[in-house]
């Protein structure tokens, strides 16, 4: 499915960020107004990783159901899309805030991005292998001789390569596109749990998911994440953000029909009414997985950003003074919002 920015494209640009990053840092600064009610609001911006999709739901609910501004603010969602510059945006300050991924912030990190991840919706990464549902494919040892689909520069794929998992596994470019893997089943591919095996159904292919997460690599996913400079300097503000996005998650889990009906008019191209409400229901289980309470909905653990940091470092992908786990993540905000 999609990806936070192709590596490459990522990679150049944050050099050129970074060297602006003192220059714009107060030029998204919270301005106040007020509402209609005489209610001070502060504005601020949140860029998408993606087109408006489900795992974005609880954004959304947080502004169709006016948490936002029941926290003061006035949050404009900027939609992203292929390739979508967030960790610029962020370090130049032309946003406040954006969505990524815990592998995109140790992307984001080891090129000397002080990116962290304040609030984590969604806990079990949704990336999976998808294989045809009458296939001898189990689990991912079994890969050998099909042909996959996906995405270069990943650090799911570096990390089942370093596994070997992917040998003799023919790989090819994933365009988005499922007409190959309809076709031909020694074809498998990558994709989101609750997102490609709706759309491989309506075209008639019954599939069977497959969990990188269950071989060990499982970073967060959609997190809210912020610049270290940024976070410091707007405590207030930054806590009330926290706070209403995580309700946002919580009524989008209770109730996603209001918002999947505004996000649906935000992406008519890329959503239909049924496959946001498969992934809004899909989506459920990977933000309280294993009885989570919903007390810890966006919790963040040390252990878990060790277990990524150590990862990359294993892989290749980052220093390790690059990606200290303590370094990575802000869980203060989360905590202060009851969960604990």
């Amino acid at each position: 499915m999609k990806y936070l920015n192709s590596t490459l494209i990522c990679f150049l640009a944050l050099a050129t960020a970074l060297s602006l990053s003192q220059i714009g840092c107060d030029s998204a600064k919270p301005v106040a107004k007020k509402n209609a009610d005489g209610k001070e609001m502060q504005s601020v911006s949140l860029m998408l990783n993606w087109f408006p999709e489900a795992e974005h739901g609880g954004f959304y609910a947080a502004k169709v159901h006016g948490i936002f501004e029941k926290y003061g603010l006035d949050v404009e969602i900027r939609a992203g899309g292929p390739a979508a510059p967030v960790a610029q945006e962020l370090l130049t300050g032309r946003v406040n805030f954006a969505i990524g991924n815990g592998d995109d912030v140790m992307l984001f990190r080891e090129q000397k991005a002080d990116i962290i991840a304040l609030l984590a919706p969604i806990q079990d990464s949704p990336r999976c292998i998808m294989v045809h549902a009458d296939s001898p494919i189990t689990n991912l040892n079994q890969l050998s001789g099909y042909t996959l689909l996906a995405g270069a520069g990943q650090p799911f794929r570096t990390y089942m390569e370093h596994k070997g998992l992917l040998k003799d596994v023919r790989i090819v470019p994933y365009d988005g596109k499922l007409a190959n893997f309809i076709a031909d089943k020694k074809v498998i591919t990558q994709g989101y749990s609750f997102s490609e095996p709706l759309v491989a159904k309506q075209e008639g292919a019954e599939t069977r998911s497959l969990m990188v997460s269950e071989i060990g690599f499982n970073p967060y996913v959609s997190c809210l994440i912020a610049t270290r400079g940024y976070v410091d300097k707007n405590q207030d503000l930054v806590g009330r953000m926290v706070i209403a996005c995580r309700e946002g998650w919580q009524k989008y889990l209770e109730d996603p029909k209001a918002t999947n009906e505004l996000i649906l008019k935000l992406n008519p191209q890329g959503m239909t009414a049924e496959a946001l409400e498969f992934g809004a229901q899909a989506i459920k289980p990977l933000c309280l997985p294993q009885g989570m309470p919903e007390s810890k909905l966006g919790s963040m653990t040390l252990e878990r950003w060790k277990t990524l940091s150590e990862q990359f470092v294993e892989m290749k992908l980052a220093e390790p003074a690059n990606v200290q786990a303590d370094k990575v993540f802000a869980d203060e905000f989360v905590k202060r919002s009851g969960n604990e």
